[in-house]
């Protein structure tokens, strides 16, 4: 049965959940060595361009308020097969792709340490397991971890930025662009995996409490402080010259050691810990409220659409649990790794961009604002979709083939 508890402030967190990943350990820092001091014109173009993205998913979300999410949304536009192809893609996006999440997290916790590489296995077994309790749990659990993770961690961002600008100095911002408009493209490219994120929360948009008002309001929110947060951090990084160093393995850790005084090591580890189980909890919440959906619509075996007392799609959750267990398994047995099983998920995750933000713009076209905010959001998807191997640009290898992912 539907429970309605997700409330505005959760709302907020889990958008910032599903975008904020690893990636704000690396990617001002990596982003300033591609383009220099003027990848923060990258971070604010991305930071703008995502607004039409994050709009026009939860306007029409909100338009059909299904836990079908994009699915939905793409089987209004072009019919019930293609909205199929669409859940199928996410469904199996996530079936693997949170296997990867957990060795990423993991990876930067062993590696501040010192630790083995099979330590990397089991505690990213830890965090899918940890996932999966939140979620058994119910959404109004989810939901609180998510304001708890979210919450943390902007407050050391805050705290980060806040201390370094006073310290920034403006020789570090010349030459402004040594790499020429090139470098801001190719910056561009690496930021726009940074905004991953904004289709999840699609799918959950029938669990909040008040959609109507709060899910956009959250949207906007969520745009805001991320879009602000991503770009000050650039500033920050480039401000202090917090890059470009061959032991920084997380810039944003060193950054922190130098304004905070807080240890390097530990602080790799928090972040990594609080940013990768954030991304799990609402991708796992998300993923299996869809395949509920897909399976309550005969798009998927009918045994997925069992739900718990507390509403929550339990069968789903399970499964989506075993698929990431085989797979970090399967990793672990085979040494397969992560840079590879990342191109899986990260190539369905463009085509169900690319296909969700089309269908965005036909639903909307009569609508003058919508179809504009529609055909902004088609038209990045469109022109980052044939550039899909630029992901691989930012893995550092660790042990055993183990990569620091953004």
């Amino acid at each position: 049965m539907k429970q309605r508890t997700v409330t505005m402030p959760q709302g907020v967190a889990l958008y910032m959940g599903a975008v904020l990943g690893s990636g704000i350990l690396i990617l001002p820092g990596y982003t300033a060595n591609v383009a220099g001091p003027a990848s923060i014109i990258s971070w604010l173009l991305l930071s703008l361009l995502s607004i039409p993205v994050a709009y026009t998913f939860a306007r029409l979300a909100l338009t059909y308020e299904n836990y079908g999410g994009i699915s939905t949304i793409v089987g209004q536009a072009f019919g019930d097969t293609w909205g199929a192809i669409v859940g199928w893609f996410f469904f199996t996006w996530v079936a693997g792709g949170q296997a990867v999440v957990g060795l990423t997290g993991a990876s930067y916790i062993t590696a501040a340490f010192g630790w083995s590489s099979e330590a990397v296995y089991v505690l990213a077994f830890v965090f899918l397991i940890a996932a999966l309790i939140a979620n058994l749990l119910g959404m109004r659990v989810s939901g609180w971890l998510s304001l708890l993770l979210s919450g943390a961690v902007l407050v050391l961002l805050l705290l980060t930025i806040g201390f370094s600008l006073p310290v920034t100095s403006l020789t570090n911002y010349r030459p402004f662009a040594p790499h020429g408009l090139q470098g801001i493209g190719q910056a561009c490219v690496l930021i726009f995996w940074a905004f991953f994120g904004w289709e999840s929360i699609t799918h959950l948009v029938p669990e909040f409490k008040r959609p109507h008002p709060d899910v956009m309001r959250s949207t906007w929110i969520s745009v805001v402080v991320v879009g602000i947060t991503y770009t000050l951090l650039s500033v920050v990084t480039v401000g202090t010259h917090t890059y470009g160093e061959p032991s920084d393995a997380a810039p944003l850790a060193a950054l922190m050691n130098r304004v905070l005084g807080v240890n390097a090591g530990l602080t790799t580890a928090v972040v990594a810990c609080i940013v990768c189980l954030g991304t799990l909890n609402v991708y796992l919440a998300s993923s299996a409220r869809l395949g509920l959906s897909l399976a309550t619509d005969g798009k998927l075996p009918r045994w997925f659409a069992g739900t718990s007392r507390n509403g929550t799609p339990y069968r789903s959750t399970l499964f989506l649990f075993a698929t990431n267990t085989f797979v970090l398994g399967g990793s672990y047995v085979t040494d397969f790794a992560a840079d590879r099983l990342i191109l899986i998920p990260t190539t369905l995750g463009i085509l169900v961009y690319v296909l969700a933000s089309a269908a965005c713009l036909k639903l909307l076209w009569r609508d003058r604002k919508g179809r504009w905010s529609a055909l902004l959001a088609t038209a990045l998807c469109v022109s980052i979709a044939p550039l899909r191997e630029a992901p691989t640009w930012r893995f550092r290898p660790l042990p055993r083939g183990h990569v620091f992912f953004i």
